[in-house]
């Protein structure tokens, strides 16, 4: 494929305004949090959220898993709206930034606007000397519901896309339901569902909704710590990394496909493992070196892998150069403090 049409791609998740500013101590000690903590924000944290606003080096990022590899995306294709997102916000000052950065990147969102009075979900990030705290507030984004996604105006766009990506912080009871919805949808048609393991506890804690929706998972992104956690459910945990990631790719299908399971699997700076269904040998990807001096922030390096990977295995149909494409947008990420997407010539 030469040219990327129009909503090619979509997204669903937890939509958050990442507000990140250079803070001091004092701050960190106020709201009790440590050097590179990341947390889900309590009662005592919420009055953080104004406190930022108020610091001169303030931030405002359009964030969340999904939305970080949605908007990378779109970035790299360079195309109008060739992604779409769905997600819930609310109709207060932090939705309406978020709504703002969609448009800045050209990402057509189908937010839906919580009526329940919670507020837009954010991402505090504090930054102190080389440390950086995170609280999130998951707010109105874990309010998202099949009604609004299976709305005609949002189904649409449902209905025209050709590849699906969902990463979740949570598990919640309708996430998981749409997240199978999307998943069936295009394993029916034939189309690529992308989805991330995202986190340990995930696959630790929600085995059960994970496992409803593994059989309709063409490409899985995981770390070696996600694809451990997993393993460990399935009593694999003591089997070498490679015939884990081998393992899942081979996990069963509903029916046959056209589409042969990618189960990706980072490692830091040890190389990446790709096992792909029906292949006995598990693939190995060398991480190129960078110098310790050049990294910045590592917390987004996953989510800049899965869309420097789709970007361009969308276009190439090539594995091999979309793991490149997948290490080289990574590598880019994590030169940046927070998922900033700078002047795309920067990147090419």
């Amino acid at each position: 494929m030469t040219t990327v049409p129009e909503g090619f791609v979509l997204g669903m998740g937890n939509p958050l305004l990442d507000m990140q500013a250079t803070v001091d101590e004092l701050t960190l000690h106020k709201y009790q949090l440590n050097p590179d903590d990341a947390i889900l924000a309590e009662d005592r944290h919420m009055p953080l959220y104004e406190e930022m606003k108020k610091y001169p080096t303030i931030e405002y990022l359009a964030g969340g898993a999904t939305l970080n590899t949605i908007k990378m995306i779109q970035w790299i294709l360079d195309r109008p709206q060739a992604c779409t997102y769905i997600g819930c916000i609310s109709e207060d000052e932090a939705g309406q930034i978020l709504k703002s950065e969609c448009e800045k990147l050209k990402l057509r969102a189908k937010f839906q606007f919580s009526t329940d009075g919670v507020s837009t979900g954010k991402c505090a990030v504090l930054l102190n000397d080389k440390n950086r705290s995170m609280v999130t507030h998951l707010g109105a984004s874990k309010e998202l519901s099949m009604e609004h996604v299976q709305n005609p105006d949002t189904w649409c766009c449902v209905e025209k896309a050709q590849v699906y990506y969902i990463a979740v912080s949570v598990l919640f009871p309708s996430i998981t339901i749409y997240s199978r919805a999307i998943a069936q949808h295009a394993f029916k048609k034939g189309k690529l569902f992308c989805f991330n393991l995202s986190a340990p506890f995930l696959p630790s804690f929600f085995t059960e909704q994970i496992d409803s929706i593994i059989p309709f998972v063409d490409v899985l992104f995981c770390n070696s710590e996600e694809a451990g956690a997993y393993a460990a459910k399935r009593g694999w945990d003591q089997k070498p990394i490679a015939e884990i990631a081998r393992l899942i790719a081979s996990l069963p299908r509903p029916s046959p496909t056209g589409n042969r399971r990618m189960v990706i699997v980072t490692q830091a700076k040890k190389p990446i493992l790709l096992a792909l269904s029906g292949e006995n040998e598990v693939r190995s990807y060398p991480v190129p070196e960078l110098a310790s001096n050049l990294i910045v922030d590592t917390n987004g390096a996953g989510d800049a892998l899965a869309a420097g990977f789709i970007a361009d295995y969308i276009v190439s149909e090539s594995v091999d150069s979309a793991v490149s494409c997948g290490m080289k947008a990574a590598r880019y990420i994590i030169q940046k403090s927070g998922f900033c997407l700078g002047p795309r010539a920067d990147y090419m």
